[in-house]
């Protein structure tokens, strides 16, 4: 059997929420999505759940909330981003620019949205780095039913032919950033059988004591 046909992309994600009508305010009031359809448990009847699709592009959803009857009395998450659980542990929403993501951590701010990290740049290069991976620029924070959200910016583009971070594309990042081009050279790639966070707690360590 050969490899499987190429996938175009991660397309949506299916959310189980505790109250869809909370989970639906906060998703258009304080995320900004629009609705494309809605329907509420016991209104299929095929499935005994309801699911509110809405969507931040021109595609009918890039989210699906799913809700189930008030008599299941679900209640929200208490397990956090870091606590040990199976299933869904964030998703993910990018924003145009470095520009756009300050609008919106300031955004998120005023209506005294909680972050649970950040905003941070994911990086084991970049100056203002926290040795973590992605060269991306994010802020993490909770939904009504404890599910990770996160905003970001910047994620790397890599280069497919060394499987490393484009090597232009990061010094060029560098320089949006107000940094020199040459202020650090991009993560090495990763390689079978080593951990990309190899020698992350000596670091990390080191960079305390320096402090």
């Amino acid at each position: 059997m050969g490899p499987p046909p190429p996938l175009k992309r991660v397309q949506h994600v299916g959310i189980r929420v505790h109250d869809l009508d909370a989970a639906v305010a906060f998703y258009t009031g304080v995320l900004g999505m629009t609705v494309s359809d809605r329907y509420d448990p016991g209104d299929n009847p095929h499935n005994p759940w309801g699911i509110c699709f809405l969507r931040c592009g021109s595609g009918h959803h890039e989210i699906s909330l799913i809700g189930f009857p008030k008599e299941a009395n679900l209640q929200p998450s208490r397990v956090g981003l870091r606590g040990a659980a199976v299933g869904l542990h964030h998703v993910a929403f990018e924003a145009a620019s470095r520009e756009e993501f300050d609008r919106w951590a300031a955004h998120l701010r005023a209506l005294g949205v909680e972050f649970v990290m950040g905003p941070v740049v994911h990086s084991p290069a970049h100056p203002e780095g926290d040795g973590t991976l992605g060269e991306n620029r994010a802020v993490y924070f909770l939904d009504p039913s404890g599910n990770g959200i996160e905003i970001f910016c910047d994620l790397a583009e890599m280069d497919p032919g060394t499987n490393r971070v484009s090597e232009a594309w990061f010094r060029d990042r560098l320089r949006r950033d107000g940094h020199s081009p040459a202020a650090a050279d991009p993560p090495p790639a990763w390689r079978p059988g080593v951990s990309s966070m190899a020698g992350a707690r000596e670091r990390s360590a080191a960079k305390k004591t320096a402090s």
